[in-house]
């Protein structure tokens, strides 16, 4: 059944404020990137994000002008004005995009994994920067280019896409298409890619990131000094770890989701739910702005508080800083009994897709293993009591 006209005026023209917000949010970011913290791109994951949001920045812009792309006169398309030559174009750059987002927020696990499994040294896994943009520009252009050659980007949903023409001709006999070969294989390595990217490669990755640190979490039962204490810093990074976790991988389904659901809808009934193609249209052109928050959000939610604070003779709970941590068991003695009122709150960054803590945070202390920071050097005597941390 063809749309209605306002299910068509629906399709055209209900995802373009959402395009909109998306291409000023992604602007932004490149913005905020090159512009106000243009040290950040010393690190691989800002590097990725940048890089993300520039396709991001295209995809926008083509959503927002995709309905005026179809060719003119189409039958069931509100403000189609072009020709075959910009529906083909906007659909290249579509679909291209599409596969190019994906590829880059997929990576940004990859990278996340690396940087945590090297200790956050770069050097030694930056080699994957190179290859990731090869793959996340390279194989879409060559697979939307091949759907070019054989004439299959056609009016379909709000603008072009991958399809037939005219619309309907190949679950018709009676209506011979015009355009479009056949290219089984090529749609099948799209919709895997897709569903690869999304579903299957982002959680598996996050997923070991998550159980490697919940292991070695486990090993604080009978750990003594500064390897205890950073046993003890892993298990309050589990917390940190899983909110990053579950905003990456759910912000990313969500934009994704809804259009899979009317595209498999659609394969087993035949028919297409109108509503859910305008909802899930939008909730898609608007996925620049979703980064964008993830992009903050994620620093934030990697930025623990860690309360700092002497304690006093009166039996107050006392709090080390990174600075006592890497103090003489000599000095520390020193200060049990002394009374003061010293209290602050100081920040320290943990983000596992950046994978860059402060030099100064304890995060990096407790995960890099180095001989500065040894059991035997701070193994408290017999009868002393080492400082408590009190980590938010």
């Amino acid at each position: 059944m063809p749309p209605t006209i306002a299910q068509q005026k629906g399709l055209a023209f209900a995802p373009t404020p959402f395009a909109i917000i998306s291409f000023f949010s992604s602007s932004y970011v490149i913005y905020y990137l090159i512009c106000k913290e243009r040290h950040k791109l010393k690190r691989l994951y800002h590097r990725l994000v940048l890089a993300m949001n520039f396709a991001l920045l295209l995809l926008s812009f083509v959503s927002a002008w995709s309905p005026f792309a179809v060719p003119e006169g189409t039958p069931n398309f509100v403000g189609a004005s072009g020709t075959i030559n910009t529906c083909t174009a906007q659909g290249f750059i579509s679909v291209m995009l599409t596969m190019t987002v994906a590829t880059y927020y997929g990576s940004l696990s990859l990278q996340a994994f690396m940087g945590i499994k090297h200790n956050f040294k770069e050097e030694k896994y930056q080699w994957i920067e190179f290859p990731v943009h090869g793959v996340a520009w390279c194989i879409p252009a060559a697979l939307s280019t091949i759907v070019v050659v054989t004439e299959n980007f056609n009016p379909e949903g709000g603008g072009c896409a991958i399809a037939k023409a005219p619309q309907g001709c190949e679950a018709d006999p009676d209506v011979p298409c015009q355009r479009g070969k056949d290219i089984d294989m090529v749609l099948y390595i799209v919709g895997f890619g897709m569903v690869f990217l999304y579903f299957i490669f982002p959680p598996s990755i996050v997923t070991a990131i998550y159980c490697w640190i919940k292991k070695i979490q486990k090993k604080v039962e009978g750990s003594r000094g500064m390897q205890q204490i950073r046993e003890h810093a892993r298990k309050q990074m589990i917390r940190s770890i899983a909110n990053q976790i579950s905003l990456y991988l759910f912000s990313f389904w969500f934009t994704f989701v809804p259009r899979m659901i009317s595209f498999v809808y659609r394969i087993l009934t035949g028919n297409i739910i109108y509503e859910l193609l305008i909802f899930a249209n939008c909730i898609f052109a608007l996925q620049g702005f979703i980064m964008a928050m993830v992009y903050f959000t994620l620093q934030r939610l990697g930025t623990p508080k860690v309360e700092c604070g002497p304690s006093s003779s009166a039996g107050l709970r006392r709090e080390i800083t990174v600075h006592d941590i890497r103090s003489s068991v000599a000095e520390r003695k020193a200060k049990v009994g002394s009374e003061e009122t010293d209290d602050r709150r100081e920040s320290y960054i943990f983000n596992i897709f950046d994978g860059a803590p402060d030099e100064d945070s304890p995060w990096a202390r407790y995960i890099v293993q180095d001989d500065d920071y040894s059991d035997n050097a701070d193994t408290p005597n017999e009868g002393e009591t080492l400082p408590n941390d009190n980590i938010e």
